[in-house]
């Protein structure tokens, strides 16, 4: 497993201050490392940056503002249905981020 990309996820999941019922684990995915939510991916991190899964229509809101892009494991990939990469703006704002890290674990409890 990539540490750099665990400690990156870590950080970011430490700082969103999820509800004490989600356990979290990690695992590796393609070269990159998922962040699960009770046993549920929410979140990677990887060469492309930091993705989240979300419903469809605020992975397009996201992207159509600006604040994310589609998310491709591979060069030459399929784009991942229901991930956002988060620009890097979008991670600097740490309210937003927090509030998308929320929603992306609540979202795959609810799936």
């Amino acid at each position: 497993m990539q540490i750099k990309y665990r400690q990156q996820l870590e950080h970011l999941i430490d700082s969103a201050c999820l509800p004490a019922t989600c356990q979290i684990s990690y695992k590796s995915v393609f070269g990159a490392v998922g962040a699960y939510a009770n046993g549920q991916i929410f979140m990677s991190c990887g060469t492309f940056g930091v993705a989240v899964k979300l419903a469809d229509d605020t992975c397009a809101l996201l992207m159509a503002e600006g604040a994310g892009r589609p998310l491709k494991y591979f060069e030459k990939g399929h784009v991942k249905r229901n991930y956002v990469v988060l620009a890097s703006a979008t991670l600097k704002d740490r309210t937003l981020t927090q509030n998308l890290l929320r929603q992306s674990a609540a979202f795959v409890q609810s799936s």
